[in-house]
């Protein structure tokens, strides 16, 4: 099953996508035993080396190390240097750093989830299949030297093993929904060691095994004796809180939000906040923020966009995502209008390009060529200000 992981489905074979939603996401840990080559091309130990020998991308922020349960300063292994975007970073020394490696340190990549193709589809296929962003730390431990006391994640944890061998602890304790903030990630550790709770498993993770952690799951993870190497890819999803904020930018064009709150009589304040609180449950009610956070929802992922030179060079090869969901081309009198769902009004469109509006909305994506041999009929500026246009008014974008 080696290869470019394209989907979900590949990621949690053998028990597939729809059973492990239905069983198992935000609901219990899950050890998946895989065949050894399963992840070999979205990591290995020459891809490793070939990133960490790009060393003006790193920094003391983005490649850490542990060593028994500390983080090692910075100062100890890198040095100032250029920043690529000017100014200056603490720039880890390849010297130093493989003598900390050698000494037992546990290696720390932050943020690698786009730095090579592979890395980049395989979160693609958790954001598309989950609904939630996805960030990607590699970690590179020896030596059985345990580099994290026990803990939980904030996130969702994807651990994909790739390399040599290393237990895992997973504890029946698991956090209440805890997010990133300091009131979570700030916790004494003797809090986390009364809650973790008893030993739920012990998992010895080999190459091509994927371990799913669901948020606040305490475990703690140490490597055998041989170097070893997983990638924990960690999905956040969309919260309440992210309602908060939504509510936050509506309520800026209320002027009774922007009011001073009254000072010195209580009543007066009380009665304000009542007034507040009616005015957001009512915005929350309205069709307009149930359609919107749907959309905020369906666009909960970060911009994973690639080039495709030289073919994006000529236009014949260029492909556009249709943003479809929610529309419709209506007529009125002879007269055409795209209409979202839920709105009256909607934005008129011209009669000699109807057709073609209504071809793109039949299909999720097209290339130019295809508009081309659609409506070859049309002239060819035509077909191009239709593309610019749609692409202004965000119906349709250049698909990665």
């Amino acid at each position: 099953m080696s290869g470019r992981i394209r989907s979900f489905d590949e990621i949690v074979a053998p028990i597939g996508a729809e059973r492990f939603v239905e069983e198992y996401l935000d609901r219990r840990p899950l050890h998946l035993e895989g065949p050894e080559d399963k992840f070999r091309e979205v990591m290995n130990w020459e891809i490793l080396n070939r990133l960490l020998g790009m060393t003006t991308v790193w920094s003391s922020r983005s490649l850490l190390l542990v060593l028994d349960r500390e983080t090692v300063p910075a100062e100890a292994y890198a040095s100032p240097a250029p920043g690529r975007d000017g100014g200056q970073v603490l720039r880890p020394d390849p010297v130093r750093v493989r003598r900390l490696l050698a000494r037992g340190a546990t290696l720390v990549a932050n943020d690698i989830d786009q730095l090579t193709p592979e890395l980049s589809a395989f979160a693609r296929a958790l954001e598309t299949a989950l609904g939630g962003k996805v960030q990607a730390n590699l970690y590179m431990s020896s030596q059985r030297r345990q580099a994290f006391r026990v803990h939980y994640d904030t996130h969702d944890v994807f651990a994909v093993h790739v390399a040599g061998e290393k237990r895992w602890f997973v504890f029946e304790g698991r956090a209440e929904d805890p997010i990133a903030h300091p009131s979570f990630k700030n916790l004494p550790q003797e809090v986390h060691e009364k809650a973790k709770g008893a030993l739920w498993k012990e998992i010895r993770m080999t190459p091509g095994d994927l371990l799913y952690l669901p948020r606040g799951q305490y475990h703690y993870a140490l490597a055998e004796d041989g170097g070893c190497i997983h990638i924990a890819f960690g999905v956040t999803y969309p919260i309440g809180i992210d309602v908060v904020s939504y509510l936050f930018e509506r309520m800026i064009t209320d002027p009774l939000a922007r009011a001073n709150l009254p000072r010195g009589d209580r009543e007066a304040l009380a009665e304000r906040l009542r007034r507040l609180g009616e005015r957001m449950a009512g915005i929350l009610a309205e069709p307009r923020s149930l359609e919107e956070i749907e959309r905020q929802m369906a666009a909960f992922r970060w911009p994973r966009d690639s080039y495709d030179l030289p073919a994006i060079l000529e236009p014949e090869g260029q492909r556009f995502e249709v943003r479809r969901e929610g529309l419709r081309l209506v007529s009125r009198n002879g007269r055409y209008a795209l209409v979202e769902s839920g709105r009256r009004r909607g934005v008129e469109v011209p009669k000699e390009v109807q057709s073609m509006v209504a071809w793109a909305l039949e299909r999720p994506s097209f290339t130019r060529a295809e508009l081309d041999r659609a409506f070859f009929d049309r002239p060819r500026e035509q077909r191009a200000k239709f593309l610019r246009d749609m692409e202004k008014m965000a119906l349709l974008r250049l698909a990665p």
